[in-house]
């Protein structure tokens, strides 16, 4: 540990001034709570489940744990910049393989679990590493060999060898976010529904079907926020849900799917409607180990026999974007030079099957009971049926999904790649053997690892990105997942909240919100 190389510390002032729902004047003072009742009501589409970021799934039950948990860094909600977040600077070694973090003072865990130390830091990360624990984020984590702890407030990641976008893996979300050993331990099983953080809000209660009730944390080490709680009610019928922000009911509309209902609050009076590309891709994740799938024609042929742009003009109206790869435009090392792509054309798919000889293909979609993931995969269906693939759709109930996805059992699967603006962490999702089932590799493809490796040793932005290339132009020939759309997040909020900045990781988080008037 002679030879340091000391990265400029976190500037204070930048990141309490960010959208990052930290003011200045409150940042490091004593916390107030508001006078009088200052809720918030932000609506769901579907329940929440689980609470646990080593087990977490759900852009749902992410939004949740985006209030109540903390990272040792974070992204900045508007820029995605990487900012403080429990850590407060940090050094890397000069052959890239020791990360050593000084942690905030003085922080505590909700409900009187104690002190957060480094020691909380070391459990989440072993825990995330621990197979016994089965987590899907396992192989996020991928190369980190040693956790030190030299004192409370210091904390020493050791890796098997240099990697440039390690930050990423250690940002509040999923397997960054980190969880009390004290909290986990007493509170065991129950721990999944019973989440201690240390986060702006605390976890009051969950009535299943119904709503999701946080609480301001008055000792929050950014400043108590303004609101006493945040709602987060479940309403599922999209024009009930509009209506209700109309007739000022809900506060914030989250996670818009409807044309329709888009358009309608377009042009409402007194909405604010908001639109951010996400970094989030639709897929069909094909099993590459399941009968004909295992031919790489046929993939094709099936890629070749969607009319992707008809379901975005037609079935999503416009509010989506095409899709060439897993990447979208919100990843600065997005390059899609020489990446294979594949035209609507049913003549060519017939050819690829004739050529693989494959005929009377019975194929079944998966996917999960949820607008929008219910519906467009029937269009998709009948395009296959159009080019002799006998193609039918089964929906889940999201358990029963999440299960069967990772079985490794079902011929395909529907899947949205949501997460942070880290392209490692939907292609290591994805196409990385560490994430074979029970992890999200559902298309148990096995040919990506040297190169999301050479990625992770790439020594700064034009390295990765040109390692990302290689590795997009090698998945989208050998086509274990068929892109079909970029998604676009829409959201909207009524006339008195003030301060909400829509993110692009597909969760809504309103620690930065005010109620004008309240």
């Amino acid at each position: 540990m002679n030879d340091m190389r000391k990265l400029p510390a976190f500037n204070r002032r930048e990141v309490l001034a960010g959208a990052t729902g930290i003011t200045l004047g409150a940042a490091f003072g004593a916390p107030v709570m508001a006078q009088g009742s200052r809720t918030l009501r932000v609506r769901f589409g579907s329940d929440i489940s689980q609470l646990d970021p080593a087990r977490i799934f759900q852009n749902e039950n992410q939004s949740i744990a985006s209030h109540i948990y903390n990272g040792l860094v974070q992204y900045d909600q508007r820029t995605n910049a990487i900012v403080p977040d429990l850590a407060t600077s940090y050094e890397v070694s000069a052959d890239g393989t020791v990360w050593t973090f000084k942690l905030r003072p003085n922080v505590t865990w909700h409900k009187n679990y104690g002190a957060f130390t480094s020691d909380d830091v070391k459990f989440s990360f072993e825990r995330v590493l621990d197979p016994a624990t089965g987590s899907l984020y396992r192989g996020q984590l991928a190369g980190l060999k040693e956790i030190q702890t030299p004192d409370p407030l210091t904390v020493r990641l050791v890796l098997d060898s240099a990697n440039s976008g390690f930050l990423h893996k250690l940002c509040a979300f999923n397997q960054g976010w980190i969880v009390s050993r004290r909290a986990v331990t007493e509170i065991g099983e129950r721990y999944s529904m019973n989440p201690i953080g240390t986060g702006p809000f605390m976890f009051d209660r969950w009535t299943a079907g119904s709503e999701v009730r946080l609480v301001a944390n008055p000792s929050y080490f950014g400043g108590a926020s303004t609101l006493t709680d945040v709602i987060f009610r479940i309403v599922r019928d999209e024009t009930a849900a509009a209506i209700a922000l109309e007739n000022g009911e809900l506060d914030i509309f989250y996670a818009l799917q409807s044309p329709d209902v888009i358009d309608r609050l377009r042009r409402a009076q007194n909405i604010t409607l908001l639109d951010r590309p996400a970094n989030n891709t639709a897929n069909l994740v094909l099993n590459t180990t399941m009968g004909p799938l295992r031919d790489v024609r046929v993939r094709r042929a099936m890629a070749h026999a969607l009319n992707r742009k008809a379901l975005i003009d037609g079935f999503f109206r416009g509010t989506k974007f095409e899709a060439n790869s897993v990447l979208t435009s919100t990843f600065q090392e997005l390059s899609e030079e020489g990446v294979p792509r594949y035209a609507y054309d049913p003549d060519r798919a017939r050819a690829l099957l004739r050529e693989a000889n494959v005929s009377n293909f019975r194929f079944e979609i998966t996917t999960v009971g949820l607008n929008p993931f219910d519906r467009f995969p029937v269009p998709l269906a009948n395009d296959l049926q159009q080019v002799g693939i006998q193609a039918t759709v089964r929906v889940l109930e999201r358990g029963a999904y999440v299960q069967a996805r990772s079985s490794g059992n079902v011929q395909s699967c529907i899947t949205a790649v949501v997460g942070p603006p880290d392209p490692d962490s939907p292609l290591v999702t994805l196409y990385h053997t560490r994430s074979h089932p029970p992890g999200l590799n559902t298309s148990r493809y096995d040919s990506a690892d040297a190169l999301l490796a050479e990625a992770a040793r790439a020594p700064d932005l034009p390295g990765r990105k040109a390692v990302y290339n290689r590795l997009l132009r090698q998945t989208m020939d050998d086509l274990p997942v068929i892109p079909l759309y970029a998604d676009r997040l829409f959201l909207a909020h009524g006339p008195t909240v003030q301060g909400f900045v829509q993110n692009s990781l597909f969760t809504v988080n309103v620690s930065p919100v005010s109620l004008r008037g309240a």
